[in-house]
């Protein structure tokens, strides 16, 4: 009887520490998935690039890097930095950047602070070995800080500023009315005075 509570009670736990590790496995697949998703892959020749951000998900005002991964035949590529250029694209604007090694071979990144929500490209052109390479990509998109703010987010600066902007032109609008206003005023009392002195 014993043996018996022993085998059954053994059986429970064997049957839970599968459980747990099952759903550990699964939580791992979905996070390495989401990570994947978040980064963008492109082929170039035999050359495999993947552009992503080192901390995901980008943040506005928080310092961050483009991380990009290079590959031929599933090797990394090393020595990147010296021929090949980057370039951070938003809305028209660009900055010229650097490729930075890491202590991981073909992967590089290039450090940036995103200041506006919204989505980023990367350009990367000059050779990989002995091929030319001029490619643009977007990682995942900048969001604003909000969203991972806890408990009460704080403003968008970039809202912030627009609505300060908008309170600086109502007041410019307030003080011409009212200088307006003024001038008319004075020129009411002169005229005002000029028909009081004709009556005389």
């Amino acid at each position: 009887m014993a043996s018996y509570r022993y085998s059954s009670g053994h059986k429970r736990k064997s049957v839970a520490f599968a459980t747990v590790a099952v759903l550990l496995a699964v939580i791992l697949i979905v996070v390495s998935a989401r990570s994947a998703l978040a980064h963008t892959r492109v082929e170039v020749g035999p050359y495999v690039i993947v552009v992503g951000w080192l901390v995901e998900p980008p943040i506005i005002g928080e310092r961050n890097a483009l991380t990009v991964a290079i590959t031929r035949e599933d090797q990394p590529v090393e020595g990147v930095e010296a021929t090949l250029d980057a370039e951070l694209l938003y809305a028209g604007r660009s900055f010229r950047t650097n490729l930075n090694p890491t202590e991981t071979p073909g992967l590089y990144t290039a450090e940036i602070f995103p200041t506006v929500r919204g989505q980023y490209a990367v350009r990367l052109f000059g050779s990989l070995e002995d091929m030319a390479i001029d490619e643009v990509i977007e990682p995942e998109e900048v969001f604003p800080a909000d969203r991972i703010q806890f408990p009460e987010p704080q403003p968008d600066p970039r809202e912030l500023q627009e609505d300060i902007t908008a309170l600086e032109l109502e007041l410019q609008t307030a003080r011409t009315l009212a200088l307006a206003g003024v001038g008319i005023g004075v020129l009411g009392l002169v005229v005002a005075a000029f028909g009081l002195f004709r009556r005389r």
